[in-house]
């Protein structure tokens, strides 16, 4: 019944975050990492207090692409804005162009208490999937302009 409850209540999914986002390019590091937080639920169950704490404990990423990776027991993170672009544990290479659905799934590992005694783990988790993104996957392209946009506002790349 515990397992039952711990798995009905209403835990928020986590926040899916992307580096570059929305856009990024084929063939590069695309930094993916989530945001999710322990939460606590306190209610009255068969006329006894009952306090359940939802952690999470693991992550499975879906790339959108056919390809996933985890359960793995970390969340990522954000880099700054000059690491744009390196590996990291959950980064992703795009192979093709186009725009894909990634997502997460956050698992959340849970204790009870009840009437304030001493917390019990929960035999079981709880797996709450994050709303997906979009990511538009680009080709980049670059080409060498020998034209003088003010002599020539015509020129190629002007």
């Amino acid at each position: 019944m515990i397992l039952s409850e711990f798995q009905s209540r209403p835990i928020a999914a986590g926040s899916l975050g992307m580096q570059p986002s929305p856009h990024t390019l084929i063939g590069a590091q695309t930094n993916f990492y989530v945001e999710a937080r322990e939460q606590t639920f306190d209610f009255v169950l068969l006329g006894q207090d009952l306090r359940i704490i939802a952690t999470p404990t693991e992550y499975e990423w879906t790339y959108g692409d056919g390809t996933s990776y985890g359960p793995a027991p970390f969340a990522g993170g954000p880099l700054p804005e000059s690491r744009w672009g390196e590996k990291t544990a959950t980064s992703h290479v795009y192979g093709a162009t186009g725009d894909v659905q990634a997502s997460v799934v956050v698992h959340f590992s849970g204790e009870y208490s009840i009437n304030g005694g001493p917390l019990v783990p929960i035999d079981g988790r709880a797996s709450v999937p994050s709303a997906p993104q979009t990511v538009s996957v680009w080709r980049s392209t670059s080409n060498n302009v020998a034209d003088d946009c003010l002599i020539n506002p015509a020129g190629y790349g002007c």
